[in-house]
C-alpha cells in the first residue's frame, strides 16, 4: 500500500470563476481507505474545498452513500475484507448509489487493474504514488459534471413556465406519497386544479399574457403550501395538482379555500368568465386514509380519477368553488 505524501505539494485552487465559491464546492466527497494516513492526507488536499468524509472500510462507506448526497466517491483497491472492486459493484448494482462515479485512487497500477476497474462503472483510475496536481484537477472536472447532472435532473422535473413539478415528476411524488400512506395508514389528500374558462381567456388576451396567468396562478398555489412535504405541479396546460401528504379531507378543504379565496384576490380580468369578470378556479379534492399495512380497496389510478371527477363536478356546479367526496362514496359537501 503506497501512502499519499502531501510533502511540498501546493494546495492551492486555481481561480475558476465557474469553481471558486459556487455550488460545485458544496459538494460532498467521500474517501475510502484502509489507511489512515491516505485518509487524512486526502482530507487535507480536498477539506478547504469540499464537504468531506471519511471511511476506513467497505460496509460503512456504502452505508454512508445511500444515507449522504454523495457527489463522488475516491476508493481504495486494496482493502481487507471487501476490497475495492466489490465495494464498487456493490455500489453500481444498488438503484440509491448507482449514480454516485467512483474514482479509483490505488497503487494496483497495471492496465489490466485499471481495465477492471472501469469495466466496472468507475469513472477514472489514479495510481499511486498520486500526482497531486493531476488528482485534483481529476476530482476538480467530476466534481463539475456531478454538480452539472444535478442541475440537469432538477430542470427535467420542472414545468419550464411556471416552475411547479412538470407531470412526469407529479406522477413519480404521486406514487411514492400513495404507496406510503397506504403502507402507514397516513391520510393522503390531491387537489385537481383548473383555470376557469381558460379558452376563452387565450382567445381574447393571446398568448404572453396567457403565460403571465398561468405563472401568476402558479405563485399563488405555491404560496399556500402548509408544509415543506407538499407539492404543486403544473397538471396539463392550464391545471394543476397539489399533493398534500399527511392531509386529511378537512385540513384539504381549508387549504382549498384558501386558493379560492387567493386566486380572487389577484383580480385578474377576465372577460370570457362571464359571471366574475376576473381570473377564478375550480378545485376536486380526494382524500384517502387507510389502516397500516391493510391493502387498501382503491387503486392510485382510482383516486387520481376521483380527484378529476370531483374536479368536473365543481365546474357542473358552477365554478368558482371546491368540490369533495370521499373515494369511496357519493357525499357531496357544497362549499
Amino acid at each position: 500500500m503506497a501512502d499519499i505524501d502531501l510533502s511540498g505539494a501546493h494546495l492551492q485552487w486555481n481561480n475558476d470563476p465557474l469553481y471558486e465559491n459556487s455550488e460545485v464546492t458544496k459538494q460532498t466527497l467521500l474517501v475510502v481507505d484502509d489507511y489512515r494516513s491516505n485518509l487524512d492526507a486526502m482530507n487535507a488536499l480536498f477539506s478547504s474545498q469540499y464537504r468531506v468524509i471519511l471511511h476506513d472500510n467497505a460496509k460503512d462507506a456504502i452505508n454512508c452513500a445511500t444515507r449522504e448526497d454523495i457527489a463522488l466517491i475516491l476508493l481504495d483497491i486494496d482493502m481487507p475484507i471487501v476490497n475495492g472492486y466489490d465495494t464498487c459493484a456493490a455500489l453500481k448494482n444498488n438503484p440509491i448509489t448507482a449514480h454516485i462515479p467512483i474514482i479509483f485512487v490505488t497503487a494496483a497500477g497495471s492496465q489490466a487493474e485499471e481495465a477492471k476497474g472501469l469495466s466496472l462503472g468507475a469513472v477514472d483510475y489514479v495510481s499511486k504514488p498520486v500526482n497531486l496536481p493531476i488528482l485534483r484537477a481529476r476530482v476538480k472536472n467530476h466534481m463539475k459534471l456531478a454538480c452539472y447532472r444535478k442541475k440537469l435532473e432538477l430542470l427535467s422535473r420542472i414545468d419550464g413556465l411556471t416552475g411547479t413539478s412538470n407531470r412526469r415528476q407529479l406522477d413519480i411524488m404521486l406514487h411514492q406519497h400513495y404507496a406510503s400512506a397506504t403502507r402507514h395508514g397516513h391520510a393522503l389528500s390531491l387537489l385537481m386544479i383548473d383555470i376557469d374558462d381558460f379558452k376563452s381567456f387565450h382567445d381574447i388576451y393571446g398568448h404572453a399574457k396567457s403565460a403571465q396567468c398561468l405563472k401568476q396562478v402558479a405563485r399563488t398555489i405555491m404560496l399556500v403550501q402548509h408544509t415543506g412535504a407538499d407539492i404543486v405541479g403544473r397538471y396539463s396546460g392550464e391545471e394543476f395538482a397539489m399533493i398534500l401528504p399527511n392531509t386529511d379531507s378537512a385540513g384539504a378543504l381549508i387549504i382549498a379555500n384558501k386558493l379560492l379565496c387567493n386566486i380572487r384576490k389577484l383580480n385578474i380580468d377576465h372577460a370570457g368568465n362571464k359571471e366574475h369578470k376576473i381570473v377564478t378556479f375550480s378545485i376536486g379534492l380526494a382524500t384517502i386514509k387507510t389502516q397500516p399495512n391493510v391493502r387498501h380497496e382503491t387503486s392510485l389510478e382510482d383516486f387520481v380519477k376521483k380527484s378529476d371527477y370531483n374536479l368536473c363536478k365543481a365546474k357542473f356546479m358552477g365554478k368558482n368553488c371546491v368540490y369533495h367526496a370521499g373515494v369511496n362514496d357519493a357525499i357531496e359537501q357544497d362549499l
